[in-house]
Formats: C-alpha cells, sequence, structure tokens
C-alpha cells in the first residue's frame, strides 16, 4: 500500500515573489524531518516554489534521499506585488469558495486540483511504500 504524506510549507518570508522561510519556518521544517526519521520514506517531493523546496530538503537529508523536484505541486497562484494584497486576499478567498474562478495566472481551484491528481496517478510502481511532499497551501 502506497502512503503519501503532504506537508505545507513552513512559515513564509512576507513579500512577493518566490520568498524563502523565515527562521520559524525553517525551524518548522526541522521538526517535520524529525518527525519522519521513523518513517521509511521511499521518495520526497517538493513544488518547485523556494519555500517547498526548503521545507523538503531537511526531511529528504534525514531520510537519506534526493528531493524530487515536480512542478505538478506548484501554487495555483503567487502573490507577485503587481496588484495589491488586499485585492490578491480577496481573490484567493473567492477562489476557495468558487473552485471554478480563474486567478489571474489562468488557474482555478479545480485545475489545480486535476493537476495533483495528475501528478498522484503518475506514481511509480517501485514507489509502493511512503512518500512524502511538500507543497503550498
Amino acid at each position: 500500500m502506497t502512503v503519501i504524506y503532504l506537508v505545507q510549507h513552513g512559515e513564509k518570508e512576507r513579500m512577493p515573489g518566490d520568498p524563502g522561510l523565515t527562521a520559524l519556518g525553517r525551524q518548522q521544517a526541522a521538526v517535520t524531518a524529525w518527525w519522519f526519521r521513523r518513517i521509511e520514506l521511499t521518495a520526497v517531493y517538493s513544488s518547485p516554489l523556494r519555500r517547498a523546496r526548503q521545507t523538503a530538503q531537511p526531511i529528504a537529508a534525514v531520510a537519506g534521499l534526493a528531493m524530487r523536484v515536480d512542478d505538478r505541486l506548484r501554487e495555483r497562484v503567487n502573490w507577485e506585488g503587481g496588484e495589491p494584497l488586499d485585492r490578491f486576499l480577496a481573490n484567493w478567498d473567492r477562489s476557495t469558495r468558487d473552485r471554478d474562478f480563474v486567478l489571474g495566472n489562468g488557474e482555478s481551484s479545480r485545475s489545480a486540483g486535476t493537476r495533483l491528481r495528475g501528478f498522484v496517478a503518475g506514481w511509480r510502481a517501485d514507489l509502493d511504500r511512503w512518500w512524502l511532499s511538500a507543497t503550498a497551501g
């Protein structure tokens, strides 16, 4: 049986673009890695976003595995600073209530779900034990 652990990235720096983790976020990643030390993970995947990679890397290191980056785990939208934060947050909130609402990057919550299902459907047969995916919310 395959078991997948989905881990949301740790606390991120509050800035637009692709911010990394704060000191607290790095501590959260280390604690999460410590928690996974007893589980024999066979793969660790991450979103391409820096905050997700910084969360997954310590887990992969504890498991003795290379972290694999998969674009299908990316966020459906990322605040780039081109619009006021309050408008971005309002659109994000709307997209969580209306799964067909298309955000500025052209992806709805429903299409992001389809993308994630494609990631899960692509499991390799030899990864039939425990694996982890670090992603954004």
